[in-house]
């Protein structure tokens, strides 16, 4: 099969969605998503894409740490993570490095749960190698079945 990425929260989202079409006329299958950090974002691409229109999987990142948010947030160019979300790893990681942590995989655990009905599959990252980190964004999600929860090898 034949796979692209594809970026939601483009800063020029005219460009992204003729380069999207571009691509799905050149072939490709299914997209995946750069990381999703708001929900409103996807689904105003989703509602653009509808013509043309190839199976989306979401990405999702747990985020580990205030420094890791704001990093994607400034140096990663096209992902976009709102200042809402910046503010909550901010008021946990003044707590502790571990409620920084628990508080970027409740964030994920939202993201998952708010886009997981608008796309045809979800990405879950294992953030600088840590697996444990991106299943333990399935822990308590309902109708995930527990197959998910496996650690593969590719």
């Amino acid at each position: 099969m034949i796979g692209v990425g594809v970026n939601p929260a483009a800063v020029d989202l005219e460009h992204e969605l003729k380069r999207f079409a571009w691509k799905v006329d050149a072939g490709a299958e299914f997209a995946v998503t750069q990381p999703v950090f708001d929900p409103a974002q996807l689904e105003r691409f989703l509602k653009r894409i509808e013509g043309t229109r190839i199976p989306v999987i979401a990405g999702i990142w747990p985020l580990v740490s205030l420094r890791n948010a704001e990093f994607l947030a400034n140096e990663v160019p096209g992902v976009s993570v709102p200042d809402e979300v910046i503010a909550r790893m901010r008021r946990a990681s003044v707590r502790s490095k571990e409620h920084g942590t628990a508080e970027g995989i409740a964030i994920a655990r939202e993201m998952f749960e708010r886009v997981r009905r608008i796309v045809q599959g979800v990405q879950v990252s294992a953030p600088f190698g840590k697996v444990e980190l991106a299943l333990q964004v399935f822990d308590g999600l309902v109708g995930v079945p527990n197959e998910s929860r496996k650690v593969g090898t590719a």
